[in-house]
């Protein structure tokens, strides 16, 4: 599923600098995004998760999650252009999208293995 491709015209686009904190752990979240053009790191306690670049997208936990918070840190790496959806519109595309449902699912099952291996080294 290209969504870069699908959200390059979304009505709601935000850019940030380089460097700059997109969402920071534990904040109360309203939005997820896309990346459109861009990289941006993930973190866990300052420890770096992955990184998301251009069609890659953040936030997306906060928006399934009852309490609404963020489980990461998000900082730009380069200069990024971000579509944001709000929580309406994300259950709108999920609900009449069953491919953008299902990409989700697959990032939702990606971040669940890259957390457990976070867990796993911060034991070890």
């Amino acid at each position: 599923m290209n969504l870069q491709e699908m959200f390059r015209d979304w009505e709601d686009i935000v850019e940030y600098p380089k460097k700059a904190v997109v969402f920071s752990e534990r904040d109360s979240a309203d939005f997820m995004y896309v990346v459109i053009s861009g990289d941006v790191e993930l973190s866990l306690l300052r420890e770096p998760l992955g990184m998301e670049g251009p069609g890659g997208i953040i936030g997306e936990m906060a928006m399934i999650h009852p309490m609404g918070t963020r489980s990461a840190t998000a900082v730009t790496l380069t200069k990024v252009k971000l579509a944001r959806l709000n929580r309406d519109q994300f259950r709108k595309l999920v609900s009449e999208n069953i491919e953008f449902a299902f990409h989700i699912m697959a990032v939702l099952a990606n971040r669940l293995i890259v957390a457990n291996t976070f867990i796993a080294r911060q034991l070890s």
